[in-house]
């Protein structure tokens, strides 16, 4: 009887722990001060591959077009024109990269209005759109 109180108990556990690992984790973000900008127009040069904080995998295609639409302290903002881009975790957030220094350093996240960022900043080649 204590045996198979045993093996109950460990049928328990790891059902717990395959509960928990199964939850993805929450996108972290914090409020932001964002200064509105009408800026100029970017193209995406060369795929970016991003491996989200979360665990979550994004890519964004070279031809994304893009619009400088504010700065923050940790970079310029800039809104996809010819596609949507969202992050992932326990839910979903449209997202605009931030970039700083030619590597997208988060996301602003417009609905929010807050900033989610990379563990490490990923390098990003965008080209200013001559007019």
């Amino acid at each position: 009887m204590n045996l198979m109180k045993k093996i109950i108990q460990i049928h328990c556990v790891l059902a717990c722990f395959g509960i928990l690992v199964a939850c993805a984790l929450e996108v972290v973000r914090a409020p932001v001060n964002i200064t509105p900008v009408k800026g100029s127009e970017f193209v995406l040069t060369q795929p970016v591959y991003l491996v989200l904080d979360s665990g979550y995998q994004r890519t964004i295609n070279s031809g994304t077009t893009f619009l400088e639409v504010g700065a923050t302290q940790f970079g310029m903002v800039l809104k996809p024109l010819n596609t949507s881009f969202t992050i992932e975790g326990a839910h979903m957030h449209e997202a605009y990269p931030v970039i700083q220094n030619g590597a997208v350093t988060g996301f602003y996240l417009p609905v929010e209005k807050s900033f989610s960022p990379l563990t490490k900043p990923i390098a990003i080649s965008i080209e200013k759109v001559k007019k």
